[in-house]
C-alpha cells in the first residue's frame, strides 16, 4: 500500500516485502476538513495556478532524502532521524493537498537546515549546486589545515544511492571523460603507404597552408553576409587547390591531399582549414582504412521473449553483434 492508502499492489516479491517500512500508521482524521468546492472561474483558476508554482513538495522530499542518507551508529540519533522522516511524510501529504485545503505546514529551522547539505548523488539534479561543490573541493585540495577548509554543500555516505553515484562517477572518469592527455593520431588520418618526404614540396605547401588560413580569416572579418562568405570561400578554395597543383607539380590528387594533411597535422599550431575544407574526404577515407575492425553491439527490440532476450518495462530486447570498421 502506498503512503496515503489510495493504491494497493499485491505481490510476493521478497525485495519489495523486505523494504516495507515498519512504522505505526498515521491517520489524520481531519484530513481535507477545510476543503471547499469552488466554481471554475477565471479568478479561481488563476489563484490555483499561482499557488502551484512553488517547489515545496520537492523541498520536503530533499530534506527527507538528506536525513535518510545520513549514516550514524548512535541509536538515539537514528531514532531522531527516523521520527523526522515520519513527520516529513505528513508534511508532504499536507503539501500535496494544499491546493485543495488551503492549509500547509511550515518546516522549522532545524528541518530546513538539511537543505544546506544534500546527499552527494542529489547534486546531479542541481547543476549549480554541483558546480559549487566542485569549486569548494578544488579549493580545499590546496588547504592543508583542516580547520580552515571550506564546508562542502553536500556529503558522501555509505547509502546505496551515494555508493552507486560514486561508482558511476569512477566509471565515467575511466571510460568517458577526457583526461587532457594528448596522443598523436596523425597516423590514422594519413595514407601511410604513400611517400611524403619531399622537402621542397613540404616547404611550399606549408606556406600555402598558412596563407590560406590568413585569407579565410580576412574574409570572415570583412564580410557579414553568410551567403557572400560561403561564395567567397568556395572561390578561394578552388584557387588554392589549383595553386597546390601548380607549385608542387603533383598530378595525383590523393598524393597531394595526403601531403597537405600530413603537413597540417605535423604541428599543432598549423591551420587545419585547408586540409579539411579541400581534402576532408581523404581524411575520412584514411581514417576508415587505418581503423581496426571493431565488433559493434546494438540493442534490438524483439516481439516476444526468447532465450537470449532481456525484459525491460514490459518489452524484450536482444543484443546483436556486427563486425564493422569505425
Amino acid at each position: 500500500m502506498d503512503a496515503d492508502g489510495d493504491a494497493v499492489f499485491l505481490c510476493n516479491n521478497s525485495i519489495i516485502i523486505d523494504s516495507k517500512i515498519e512504522k505505526p500508521i498515521i491517520i489524520d482524521i481531519e484530513d481535507k476538513a477545510m476543503t471547499e468546492a469552488k466554481p471554475y472561474t477565471k479568478e479561481n483558476i488563476t489563484n490555483y495556478e499561482l499557488n502551484s508554482r512553488d517547489n515545496r513538495i520537492g523541498e520536503i522530499t530533499n530534506v527527507a532524502t538528506s536525513i535518510e542518507n545520513k549514516y550514524t551508529k548512535n541509536e538515539q540519533t537514528k531514532k531522531h532521524y527516523s521520527d523526522n522522516v515520519s513527520l516529513l511524510r505528513i508534511f508532504q501529504g499536507k503539501e500535496i493537498d494544499f491546493l485543495k485545503t488551503g492549509l500547509r505546514w511550515q518546516m522549522n529551522k532545524n528541518l530546513r537546515n538539511h537543505l544546506k547539505k544534500l546527499p552527494f548523488f542529489l547534486l546531479y539534479n542541481y547543476p549549480k549546486k554541483l558546480k559549487t561543490y566542485q569549486n569548494l573541493s578544488a579549493k580545499n585540495k590546496n588547504i592543508t589545515d583542516k580547520t580552515k577548509k571550506y564546508e562542502l554543500n553536500a556529503y558522501k555516505s555509505s547509502s546505496p544511492m551515494n555508493e552507486l553515484c560514486e561508482y558511476i562517477d569512477t566509471w565515467e572518469k575511466k571510460n568517458i571523460l577526457w583526461d587532457n592527455s594528448v596522443e598523436n593520431t596523425k597516423i590514422l588520418i594519413v595514407n601511410n603507404n604513400l611517400k611524403l618526404d619531399d622537402k621542397q614540396v613540404i616547404k611550399s605547401l606549408r606556406h600555402l597552408i598558412n596563407n590560406y588560413a590568413i585569407d579565410v580569416k580576412d574574409i570572415v572579418n570583412k564580410k557579414e553576409d553568410s551567403c557572400e562568405i560561403n561564395s567567397l570561400m568556395m572561390v578561394l578554395l578552388d584557387n588554392y587547390k589549383k595553386k597546390a597543383f601548380e607549385i608542387t607539380k603533383i598530378k595525383n590528387e590523393e598524393l597531394l591531399a595526403n601531403y597537405i594533411i600530413n603537413i597540417s597535422y605535423s604541428n599543432s599550431s598549423l591551420s587545419k582549414s585547408l586540409a579539411w575544407s579541400g581534402y576532408g574526404d581523404y581524411i575520412i577515407k584514411n581514417l576508415y582504412n587505418n581503423s581496426n575492425p571493431k565488433k559493434n553491439i546494438s540493442i534490438v527490440e524483439v516481439p516476444y521473449k526468447t532465450n537470449n532476450s532481456y525484459e525491460y518495462l514490459g518489452k524484450y530486447y536482444e543484443f546483436k553483434g556486427c563486425d564493422e570498421n569505425v
